[in-house]
């Protein structure tokens, strides 16, 4: 009973202190601009006025030294400030996170406020539950146990998430809940939260998609085909429904050669720059104590996860595991980007799965 009422007393001190500090030292991603520019756009907007509002609203809440940044520190992001049509046809990369642009318009609407504050309460409220999960997934395991969701907190960069304007943090939580689901064996309520996050984030289809295979081990083929069949007419939906132009267009953009102006953007697909990329950015990630930590802490968590299933210790949560770690290499071999918060929506369950190994049996 003493170490339950510490705990939770530590709990609520540590959440106060997150919040405090992810509200004092939020970070204005770029992306926030056109996520803005979107929500403008899903209100009835014109391109012109809700590019105008898009700009005007950061103006009025960072100061001018972070605005001159944002909006014109290099060619690209001079080119999107100047031009509607340019930061216009950047949206379908925006668009394709539709969950996301709906919770934007849902906050700023409900608590008005402007689209930059609706996407920094998004993630700090998001890690917020995010941790009370983690506490309590903890908390009836009693002993010293209980106190894992401390260094899940730190080794699963938490606070970081919650200072970015992005869909991580909430696609992590939507994931997370998914899993938790799945755990306890509440299958097609797990299977349908997955697909949600997807919403959020469609390269989630990787990780969400093998897991929607789980029930083939069982021989449920039919659970698993149906899973498949929907998640890939979920992720096909998605990306048509917002004009995306392709991986291909998407990657050689994005890592290749930085357009400013996506209008008619159809690069052709050349293998020869694909591996060149993958494996320069491979190299990069390796040679880099910035980034080699995700990297590494992947290999790590993959390692307990089959050295634990071949001993047959929680065998389905270690499966789960497995699948989560392999997801991340085969993500990055496939979008090879080099920033850790795009693989933190699979890497922060990944490190919940393998802690709970020290909690209760999950072995069927």
């Amino acid at each position: 009973m003493i170490l339950r009422t510490i705990n939770i007393s530590i709990f609520l001190i540590a959440s106060l202190l997150l919040y405090q500090q992810a509200d004092h030292d939020h970070y204005y991603n770029w992306d926030a601009i056109p996520y803005a520019m979107a929500v403008y756009i899903s209100e009835g907007k014109s391109i012109g006025d809700a590019h105008d509002l898009a700009y005007k609203s950061l103006n009025e809440e960072v100061s001018e030294g972070l605005f001159q940044a944002l909006c014109c520190s290099g060619k690209y992001r001079n080119d999107q400030y100047i031009n509607a049509e340019n930061l216009s046809s950047m949206l379908q990369m925006y668009a394709l996170k539709p969950g996301y642009i709906i919770t934007i318009k849902a906050f700023k609407n409900l608590l008005r406020l402007s689209p930059y504050q609706a996407m920094k309460y998004i993630s700090i409220y998001s890690i917020l539950i995010l941790s009370l999960l983690f506490f309590l997934a903890f908390l009836r395991a009693g002993s010293v146990v209980q106190f894992a969701w401390i260094p899940l907190i730190a080794a699963a960069d938490l606070i970081f998430l919650s200072k970015l304007m992005t869909p991580d943090a909430i696609t992590t939580l939507i994931f997370s809940i998914g899993l938790v689901a799945l755990i306890n064996k509440k299958l097609i309520l797990g299977f349908m939260v997955l697909g949600v996050s997807m919403l959020f984030r469609p390269d989630m289809i990787v990780v969400v998609g093998l897991l929607g295979l789980i029930p083939a081990l069982d021989k449920k083929y039919y659970f698993a085909a149906i899973n498949a069949f929907i998640y890939l007419a979920l992720y096909l939906l998605i990306t048509s429904g917002s004009g995306h132009m392709g991986w291909w267009g998407h990657f050689y953009t994005s890592l290749i050669a930085q357009q400013s102006n996506l209008i008619d953007f159809n690069p052709k697909f050349n293998l020869s720059q694909y591996v060149t990329i993958v494996l320069a950015n491979l190299e990069w990630v390796l040679k880099d104590t910035n980034y080699i930590k995700w990297f590494g802490m992947n290999l790590l968590l993959l390692f307990v996860g089959v050295f634990l299933t071949l001993k047959k210790y929680n065998k389905f949560l270690n499966i789960m595991l497995i699948i989560l770690c392999l997801s991340v290499f085969i993500k990055f071999a496939l979008f090879p980007k080099v920033d850790a918060r795009v693989y933190l929506a699979i890497l922060t369950p990944g490190c919940f799965l393998a802690l709970l190994n020290f909690t209760k049996g999950y072995s069927k």
